[in-house]
């Protein structure tokens, strides 16, 4: 480790000079600005304007059989992306894809962000990225997620109300898309933690990858419920299904405060008031207390098959806003990390 004397510049103004081996290194010329980190074990990194973001490109070749269940080069794709490889590039050991492995060969690709076939023949496929994480920062992206699990709740409560397919579907399709960003946001935590340059950039502090990555995920398993809530409804037959819509009303009040404990969970991410935080954390409790004693209610409706699927409704609501309490708690523990001086009153 170098060291180097701080001098004084001025009347109040500490330097120090940067190392001429180093400065050569990354073309830094007189003039150009250099970005400033503190990291949180205190220390200060300088990266130059031209900073490295990306390595050279990670490649990796697969060679399956077609006697193996699809489902695994599914995993096996998704697998890949969120580590962070550039090209995959797949091989059939029968020289011949099947017509399975070959649809979910496709499949996963297109449910990857920035990921697309480039080469394909009956034998031989090669897949590429063409993402730049710089694109991408953190707080887009759980932005994005948020807005679209909401957007979800939303849908749900019109499928309900006019009794339609249509947009019961699009509640399952935007589940599709949250899981897209999802597999997005989870590629981007995996570069970060070996690569600083780029998480400085995208906006991912050391301290926070842990949280992050339970942050996104209860987001997704919220998203998963609120699809399994559409499905139940979509299982109906028309009839049923048209009837539902007489109960609407209690519905759209639960889906409502759903929507908006979700907002404040994810609102209060940002914020450092322990009181605030704590306000939401007793909101989630309650909501939840309500929801399972909907779900839980006994009803004198004849149609047994209505009223599972509105106890399941209910429940499925239940489990997404028990999955927004680890967001808030991480929101609590954050609100803690520069704190010098605690007081409650």
């Amino acid at each position: 480790m170098e060291v180097r004397r701080v001098q004084k510049f001025g009347k109040s103004t500490l330097m120090v000079s940067l190392p001429a081996e180093w400065v050569k290194e990354v073309g830094l010329n007189a003039g150009e600005s250099v970005y400033l980190e503190v990291d949180e074990d205190g220390s200060l990194k300088i990266y130059p304007p031209n900073m490295k973001i990306q390595g050279s490109p990670r490649e990796i070749k697969v060679v399956i059989s077609n006697l193996v269940i699809p489902e695994i080069i599914t995993r096996i794709i998704y697998g890949l992306y969120i580590l962070g490889f550039d090209r995959i590039e797949i091989e059939s050991k029968e020289k011949l894809f099947s017509e399975d492995l070959l649809r979910k060969i496709k499949e996963s690709v297109r449910s990857l962000i920035g990921f697309e076939i480039t080469v394909q023949n009956v034998d031989y496929i090669q897949i590429q990225s063409f993402l730049d994480p710089t694109k991408y920062t953190m707080n887009s992206l759980l932005n994005r997620l948020i807005n679209n699990l909401k957007q979800m709740l939303h849908y749900l409560s019109l499928g309900i109300k006019e009794g339609s397919r249509t947009f019961l579907q699009e509640t399952i399709e935007l589940e599709r898309e949250i899981d897209r960003l999802y597999y997005l946001a989870l590629r981007q935590l995996i570069l970060s933690q070996s690569n600083r340059s780029l998480a400085y950039m995208i906006g991912v502090k050391r301290i926070q990858l842990i949280g992050n990555r339970i942050l996104i995920k209860a987001i997704e398993e919220a998203a998963d419920e609120i699809s399994e809530a559409a499905n139940d409804l979509l299982a109906l037959p028309p009839q049923d299904l048209d009837e539902i819509k007489k109960y609407w009303n209690q519905f759209n009040d639960l889906i409502e405060q759903s929507t908006v404990i979700i907002d404040h969970a994810i609102k209060v991410l940002n914020k450092e008031d322990i009181k605030l935080i704590n306000e939401v954390m007793e909101e989630l409790r309650t909501l939840r207390r309500i929801l399972i004693a909907e779900a839980t209610k006994t009803d004198s409706m004849d149609n047994y098959r209505l009223i599972i699927v509105i106890r399941s409704v209910n429940l499925r609501l239940y489990n997404a806003i028990r999955r927004m309490e680890p967001i808030v708690e991480i929101a609590f523990n954050r609100s803690l990390e520069n704190t010098k001086e605690i007081i409650v009153e």
